[in-house]
């Protein structure tokens, strides 16, 4: 009887359990192939993300992000992140322009519908989303933000006053892209 009762009150405590926003059941990418920086897009975007969450773990509210090991980022990128009432343009961003993995943190590349299902099942969370991508011949610009997530539940109760992010300038130098400086940045 007591196993009984011990198996009941076990399985009643996982069925209550709060689903996780990087489970495996979400955070699911199929990233087979190895990343391949062949392109200076995909050396930009590693380079962005790599010190964003990874190395000086400096984007915006990184502090709010609840799995530091799994993030999640935007199928889209912006053609600006601000800079007026013109509504910028969605630019598609491929699976194999994002590297699945730097050093500990893994990353998988979701559509807006996808974040938008993860929340409503599991809670609001942080993603980050690329833009304000120029590469010229030997100078680029490069962004990110994080952005928030929110469930259909909580779109009416709440309000998120955080995420922000920053654009920066590169130059190429000798096949790599070497920082300059941060163009601009924000902060909700």
């Amino acid at each position: 009887m007591k196993k009984i009762t011990f198996l009941i009150l076990i399985l009643s405590m996982f069925s209550c359990a709060k689903k996780i926003y990087t489970s495996n059941e979400y955070f699911n990418c199929n990233n087979t192939s190895d990343f391949n920086a062949d392109t200076d897009k995909k050396q930009l975007i590693y380079t962005i993300l790599e010190r964003a969450v990874v190395t000086k773990k400096d984007i915006a509210d990184y502090h709010l992000i609840s799995d530091k090991n799994k993030v999640y980022v935007s199928d889209i990128a912006y053609s600006k992140f601000f800079g007026g009432m013109e509504k910028p343009s969605e630019i598609p961003i491929d699976k194999s322009e994002v590297p699945n993995k730097i050093n500990h943190v893994k990353f998988c590349i979701k559509s807006k519908s996808e974040l938008q299902k993860i929340a409503d099942e599991t809670g609001n969370f942080l993603y980050l989303t690329l833009g304000n991508i120029e590469i010229k011949e030997n100078t680029a610009k490069i962004g990110v933000m994080t952005s928030w997530s929110v469930s259909e539940k909580n779109k009416r109760k709440m309000i998120m006053m955080s995420g922000g992010g920053y654009v920066w300038e590169f130059e190429k130098k000798d096949e790599n892209w070497i920082f300059i400086k941060t163009i601009s940045s924000f902060q909700s």
